[in-house]
């Protein structure tokens, strides 16, 4: 984006003067007193406050639609009827006039919308907050759909952004309640996630790469980009014919199975986040539809978030924790996902995780349940700790995904649909050559330190037995049978190193070079010392017997 003092000082005050119009045409600050206290405006024959506000959002513009969006996924900062009015901002904004959009193309393509497309149909297919759709047919018969970015939309943000920042600073000191809602935060991140959504060509390599990552999945469907013809401005791919999510229950008039669709959407997200690592960071119903049902078509990569692969497991095995009511586990989860920037009493902290746990089994909530994470982010802040900002990415993702899975199928479970993921996660990793070369390496890691230790340790018994200092014995009745128990015991242990180097052996064979030629010869020597084990067994026991 270009910085804002680069733009004329006119157009930003020309701009706060048609924002402010707007806002006390329609009584904006009422609205905002009654969204405070929970309580609605309209009366009779007038509109109810969440329709206001969503009209208002429209009239001032992509920026502000876009900021209707975010707040339609956060039940947990607006009340439910405010979010549920606030979708119908996903397809809703006025589209561009035609001729806007052809000369957009002509400007990025440098050739006119006949010389690429044998068709393209000029009334949009659909609008939103940065550009519109529109229908079109390659010259070779390839039905696409092209993504025209609204004129000036990128100049506009700059201003609405600016503006909004004196707004959100006055609404802070203002409205003491709104604090709560940390709306600064929330606006560098929007600001952040539009950045890159006004740069087509990010959309079209993640789109690429999630492509890649689904490509021997059958349930997930991604649409192919047509680089030769895509620009900053102008995004030609696929076109995905399906059914949208507005409303759940028109999918049983097509004879979909949405429990199905629910499971396919968790497993994809899932996947996204704990195995590929670059996810879908606004799963919103605008951004889906529904093939089939067993197949789902993810859309709209322009916000993605990125996760290591440390912190993926981490924040999974935090879900699962929570899910399974283990506080120890909760809290060294959360410990682990936090940079410390202080001391804190752990005696503290796992009373306070306890109580994190008794409200979620209490409310019976999801564990994507925003107030649920709310909870976490202020332990963390209570007990001088730093959550990573990916944290709030991911956990928006999953309740996003996990709102409109539970009005897909009314009896879904995030933890239950994710179970199968988790079990088989868990067991490709143990079997991955990753994790046994790891295992191998630590094992062989401990077996020379013993190697080293055990002359030293060695020379040191000789030495105490050459002063006598081992003579003294102690006669204890019963003691029989705690020689016998000991005995026993020293058995176990030899067996468990016994079977325990042949594991290692073995391990080192497969994953060395040429493993088949080098199998006979370990089947040899282990064979060896199988034999030489049996022996000192024998001479053990005869030496047990005699005493």
């Amino acid at each position: 984006m270009p910085a804002v003092e680069q733009l004329p000082r006119r157009s930003r005050l020309t701009r706060f003067n048609e924002i402010g119009n707007i806002l006390v045409e329609n009584d904006f600050w009422g609205l905002l007193q009654s969204l405070l206290k929970g309580r609605d405006v309209g009366g009779p024959g007038e509109d109810p406050a969440p329709r206001k506000l969503r009209t208002i959002f429209e009239r001032l513009g992509p920026t502000f639609v876009k900021l209707g969006q975010l707040l339609a996924t956060r039940p947990d900062l607006v009340p439910q009827a405010y979010a549920d009015e606030f979708k119908q901002l996903y397809d809703g904004t006025a589209p561009s006039p035609y001729e806007e959009v052809r000369q957009v193309v002509r400007s990025e393509l440098g050739r006119e919308v006949e010389e690429v497309f044998s068709v393209f149909e000029p009334e949009a297919l659909a609008s939103a907050s940065v550009g519109q759709v529109h229908r079109a047919v390659l010259k070779d018969g390839t039905k696409v759909a092209v993504k025209v970015q609204h004129p000036g939309i990128e100049e506009r943000m700059i201003l609405d952004f600016e503006i909004l920042r004196g707004l959100v600073v006055f609404i802070e000191k203002t409205f003491a309640a709104s604090r709560v809602w940390q709306p600064t935060q929330h606006l560098n991140e929007l600001r952040s996630m539009l950045e890159r959504e006004l740069d087509y060509r990010y959309e079209i390599k993640n789109t690429q790469r999630v492509a890649h990552d689904f490509r021997h999945d059958e349930s997930v469907k991604i649409p192919r980009m047509f680089t030769e013809f895509s620009t900053k401005r102008v995004m030609v791919m696929e076109f995905i014919e399906g059914h949208k999510f507005a409303h759940a229950q028109d999918l049983d008039a097509e004879g979909i199975d949405r429990r199905n669709v629910a499971r396919i959407i968790t497993h994809a997200m899932a996947k996204q986040i704990f195995v590929h690592r670059l996810f879908h960071a606004d799963p919103s119903p605008g951004n889906m539809m529904v093939m089939s049902s067993d197949q789902v078509a993810f859309l709209d990569f322009g916000a993605v978030g990125i996760v290591t692969e440390r912190r993926a497991k981490t924040i999974l095995r935090l879900i699962t924790s929570i899910s399974k009511g283990d506080a120890e586990a909760t809290g060294e989860a959360v410990v682990d996902l936090c940079d410390p920037y202080g001391e804190h009493d752990p005696k503290r902290f796992q009373v306070d995780v306890e109580k994190i746990l008794d409200f979620f089994e209490r409310e019976e909530v999801s564990v994507a349940d925003p107030r649920l994470m709310e909870m976490i982010l202020n332990l963390a802040k209570k007990h001088r700790m730093l959550l990573p900002p990916d944290f709030m990415l991911i956990t928006r993702a999953l309740f996003q995904f996990d709102g409109f899975c539970r009005e897909l199928d009314p009896d879904y479970e995030l933890v239950t649909v994710l179970e199968p993921l988790v079990a088989d996660l868990v067991w490709k990793n143990l079997t991955s050559t990753k994790k046994q070369k790891e295992i191998v390496e630590e094992t062989l890691g401990e077996l020379l330190k013993f190697g080293r230790q055990f002359p030293h340790t060695l020379n040191q018994l000789v030495r105490r037995i050459e002063r006598n200092e081992l003579r003294t014995t102690i006669d204890v009745a019963g003691l029989e049978g705690i020689k016998r128990s000991q005995g026993r015991s020293a058995l176990k242990v030899s067996f468990t190193l016994v079977v325990a180097a042949l594991i290692v052996g073995l391990a080192i064979v497969y994953t060395g070079p040429r493993p088949d030629e080098r199998a006979l010869q370990f089947l040899f020597g282990a064979g060896g010392i199988v034999v030489l084990w049996a022996f000192v067994l024998l001479l053990w026991s005869e030496m047990m017997k005699s005493e």
